[in-house]
């Protein structure tokens, strides 16, 4: 699931005040759309009731992990070649990534072999799958958003 409404929010906490606020300005009682409220209602049910956001039980660290995706993503979005994913919890990186694997490494990557492909997950979550899964069952599995990247014209590639 894609957050629209709820990108800004680190904890629970101001997830619930920013639903507050959304449900004053978009509910259709106060003269808003319903089928933006109803965007609004499953994103603040998944976020606050499905456990793989990781909202129940965990101290705000944990919490704050979820929501680094803008800030680990702006860190590698002007990379050339490569290809940003998103698939659940997890950010994926492929494509020309061996120029990049020391900043990769630095902002938090680690590199699946098996995949030839980069990943950055929240700290607290691991995968307890021993076995393999291909790129193409993950995208299936969790979903799959390619962050679009910047496009450079006159972008001239030293090597």
């Amino acid at each position: 699931m894609k957050i629209r409404y709820f990108n800004d929010c680190a904890t629970l906490h101001e997830i619930k005040r920013k639903y507050k606020v959304l449900a004053m300005q978009f509910h259709p009682d106060r003269g808003g759309d319903t089928a933006t409220m109803q965007v609004i209602n499953s994103e603040y049910e998944s976020l606050t009731k499905f456990r793989e956001f990781g909202f129940q039980d965990q101290n705000e660290a944990g919490q704050k992990s979820y929501m680094k995706f803008p800030e680990i993503i702006n860190k590698i979005i002007g990379f050339v070649g490569i290809t940003i994913e998103l698939c659940g919890n997890w950010i994926w990186v492929s494509g020309n990534t061996y120029r990049y694997k020391e900043q990769l490494k630095k902002a938090g990557f680690f590199y699946s072999p098996n995949k030839q492909t980069w990943y950055w997950r929240p700290e607290t979550i691991k995968s307890k799958v021993t076995q393999c899964m291909s790129m193409d069952y993950i995208r299936h599995r969790y979903g799959s958003d390619v962050i679009s990247q910047p496009t450079f014209s006159n972008f001239l590639d030293d090597e």
